[in-house]
């Protein structure tokens, strides 16, 4: 009976209905949106089977004139051997190495380019136990030439074929698939799309501690102790590099369990622990929204339905029946806006996915545990939303309810106030925090980091040798649309080489420290317009010694402004100083003016530079101002084709490199103007069915007040200045907590926005604006309603 009553007054008040399981709706499908992404986030590497004995081997070094440590992902090849050989609860250990950004692989006359090949030792899937699709399970990367690929890499370059035995050739190296294992899930820090045996590579036949590029993983025995071990590494280390701490260079080996990498690690992790605080704080404030806005709808909907429920009562309906029948029509609709919250979240999670720039693939769906966890999340829900509001209903007196009287005792009401006041304090907080983030993003993009980085194509450097890489350079600065090429191992807006700088000719004598350097082309400072405070520019007498290969060479070397002044030198004297970088000996060539070579979350650092032809990753092309991209592009492609006509042709601009260095601040940000106007939007609702509830329970108030002679103005002004009121009160509850969430978040960056009053006064204006234009328009039908109407039946 209760479910047929509660089905027809659903149909019968579809305007209510719409709206209430709307609002409801949108603030569950915010919700799970926001959980997908803290459960993808907290999920990174849990997958494999074994991840709980998984760890990744990282490294931190402190000289002693850094106030912080430096952290590295990458280790020495001799650790993996080491940890096998000296410590027994090590069960197994391999390393992941790329020597190269990327590849060529040949498939019929076309090279195409792949990103995501590694080299790993034998044991790499031992070692982390990825699933075995087809091939060798058991040993697939044993020989020189072996190689596993991942199901997307199979299917790209095999379609439908088997690939086990099938032969790829790797800039100009022939490999054979052995194995073929399950495409990595986005949840990872480990990524690779094929993996190639070490074996042929000359730098795994002696272990060596002389550099730092492996990625070490060890598997732990079962039920080893890993603080334990760790302890023990801890002291086996202090003695290794006894020598490097009596110099005042301290160097800690730290395990890092893989689940605990990407929130948690200082040298390899690329999440943010604060960000999922932060996303769960706005899924759960957007989902306590919308329950508080069924509530007041709930409640603003029971004046118009007052006789009915008087006439009920007086016809004998109890309390409970009363109750039982606005609790089932209320979860009903809970039921309708959980149902229509799943579907909107399964279809709107790849859109979601792509406006965050985060591939998120999750398999939830499948899990029968996902619909118990909904069962119970709909009780709640329920409860929450329908619960009070039946509660209040049920309660109401018929001889009031009869005679129109049915505003509740003193505490119901402020309560609704207070959940009002509740909802803009997210509002306002949301829409604080969004204004700096956006200040914070702009300064951060129009920043001078020292070096001009815009209209700078980058390609890759790793497809040319010496000789085609100046013929290329060569023919492109021909080009009216080109005004400089250059070339680097490394981004320079993300170097990432860790070095050591010596030199005896420091005002203390001997004097050592950690540096960043980056190898470069001849014309490097040139095409960044990076200034040159003393010296001079690199010439070709300079890079003719560096592409010697004698023993005794010398490499002219140029420093910032920076480490000039660690080693106690100013520019000028730094001019003709010998210093040695790791091996590579000569003469200061020129002293630069620093420049931001990494993240604006740190400070500038010390960094060297110099002439190196091994091997560059990068080539950078600057476009002449004011030409057109696309023709420059063009031209440059048209180039391209001629010396590498087989290869495709791929490219970017270096500001996109910058843009990725704050991805999960672009992120937050994003998300976080999305979601503001969204909370608005939910939080405007409530305060429409509040507004809309109170201006009915003064109906006849307002019908004397027009009977008495007061205007429309004055009665709008009676009936907006309460909730306004209201939102004042959250702005001013708000202010002081936005000040501190948003200065802690500031915090994150060495260089930043101060935070500005006006800022928060903007804020402020927003939500007021809104908010009266959402009461406003509910006060003024109230204000022009016909004074008979209201008292016809006193």
């Amino acid at each position: 009976m209760n479910l047929k009553l509660a089905l027809r007054n659903i149909r019968k008040n579809k305007g209510f209905s719409i709206i209430n399981i709307a609002s409801l709706s949108l603030g569950i499908t915010c919700f799970l949106l926001l959980l997908a992404y803290v459960y993808h986030e907290l999920n990174y590497d849990k997958y494999l089977p074994n991840s709980n004995r998984v760890s990744m081997v990282t490294s931190a070094v402190k000289s002693a004139e850094d106030k912080d440590f430096a952290y590295w992902a990458v280790t020495p090849t001799a650790i993996a051997p080491l940890f096998k050989k000296e410590f027994p609860e090590v069960e197994n250990a391999a390393r992941m190495y790329s020597y190269i950004s990327s590849s060529l692989v040949q498939k019929g006359n076309e090279s195409i380019k792949e990103n995501g090949l590694k080299y790993v030792d034998e044991d790499f899937l031992n070692v982390l136990n990825f699933k075995v699709l087809k091939g060798n399970a058991t040993s697939p990367l044993a020989n020189p030439n072996d190689m596993v690929l991942t199901e997307k890499l199979a299917k790209k370059y095999f379609s439908e074929e088997n690939p086990i035995g099938k032969t790829l050739v790797i800039d100009k190296t022939p490999w054979t698939v052995t194995a073929v294992i399950e495409d990595l899930p986005t949840h990872t820090e480990i990524n690779f799309t094929g993996l190639l045996s070490n074996k042929g590579l000359e730098r795994y036949h002696e272990p060596s501690w002389g550099s730092a590029n492996d990625l070490t993983f060890i598997l732990f025995k079962e039920n080893a102790n890993q603080e334990v071990l760790q302890t023990k590494v801890d002291s086996y280390f202090k003695e290794i590099f006894k020598n490097e701490a009596a110099a005042g260079i301290t160097i800690k080996i730290n395990l890092e369990n893989i689940r605990t990498i990407h929130l948690h690690s200082k040298a390899a992790g690329s999440g943010n622990m604060t960000y999922i605080y932060i996303f769960g704080f706005l899924g759960i404030a957007l989902l306590i929204i919308s329950a508080v806005n069924f509530t007041n709808l709930s409640l603003s909907h029971a004046t118009e339905r007052a006789k009915e429920i008087g006439v009920r009562k007086v016809l004998g309906a109890h309390k409970k029946t009363v109750f039982n029948q606005f609790i089932i029509e209320g979860g009903l609709m809970v039921g309708l806006s959980v149902a229509i919250g799943l579907i909107a979240t399964w279809l709107l999670l790849p859109v979601f996915s792509t406006y965050l720039g985060l591939p998120m693939k999750l398999h939830i769906w499948k899990d029968p545990y996902f619909y118990l966890y909904v069962f119970l999340f709909f009780m709640v829900l329920n409860f929450l939303a329908s619960g009070w509001p039946a509660w209040v209903i049920s309660n109401f007196k018929p001889i009031n309810i009869i005679k129109g009287q049915i505003k509740s005792n003193k505490a119901k009401f402020p309560i609704a106030k207070v959940l009002i006041t509740f909802q803009y304090c997210i509002s306002i907080f949301l829409v604080i925090c969004t204004l700096i983030a956006l200040r914070q993003m702009h300064f951060i993009q129009s920043m001078d980091t020292g070096l001009n980085r815009s209209q700078i194509l980058v390609l890759d450097g790793d497809l040319w040798n010496n000789v085609d890489r100046q013929t290329f350079k060569n023919q492109l600065v021909q080009l009216r649309s080109i005004k400089n090429v250059s070339a680097s191992y490394d981004s320079p807006v993300n170097i990432q080489g860790g070095y050591s700088l010596q030199t005896s000719e420091s005002k203390q004598g001997s004097f050592t420290m950690d540096i960043t350097a980056l190898p470069i082309e001849k014309d490097f400072l040139t095409t960044f317009q990076i200034p040159i405070l003393a010296g001079s520019t690199l010439n070709d007498n300079d890079i003719i010694k560096a592409q010697d290969t004698s023993a005794n060479k010398s490499v002219a070397i140029i420093i910032n402004k920076l480490a000039a002044e660690k080693i106690g030198w100013t520019p000028e004297e730094a001019i003709g100083k010998t210093v040695n970088i790791n091996g590579r000996k000569g003469p200061v060539k020129a002293v630069v003016d620093n420049f931001n070579f990494a993240s604006l979350r740190e400070e500038v650092r010390p960094i060297a530079l110099f002439p190196e032809y091994a091997y560059f990753g990068n080539l950078f092309i600057k476009l002449n101002a004011g030409v057109n991209p696309t023709n420059a592009i063009q031209d440059v492609e048209s180039v391209f084709k001629k010396l590498k006509p087989n290869t495709s042709f791929n490219y970017h601009f270096l500001d996109d490199d910058y843009a990725k260095l704050y991805r999960q601040e672009q992120q937050t940000t994003k998300t976080m103007q999305l979601f503001a106007m969204v909370t608005i939007c939910i939080a405007c609702i409530g305060l429409f069915a509040i507004s809309a509830y109170a201006a009915q329970q003064r109906v006849k108030e307002i019908g004397i007040r027009k009977v008495l002679g007061a205007s429309v103005s004055k009665l709008v002004g009676l009936l907006t200045s309460d909730f306004i009121k209201l939102v004042i009160i959250a702005f001013i509850i708000t202010v002081p907590l936005g000040f501190w969430a948003m200065d802690k978040w500031l915090d994150n960056f060495a260089y930043h926005i101060h935070l500005e009053w006006w800022i928060f006064v903007v804020a402020g204006f927003i939500t007021l604006v809104i908010s009266f234009m959402t009461i406003g328009g509910q006060a003024f039908k109230a204000a022009k309603a016909n004074p008979v109407d209201s008292l016809r039946d006193e």
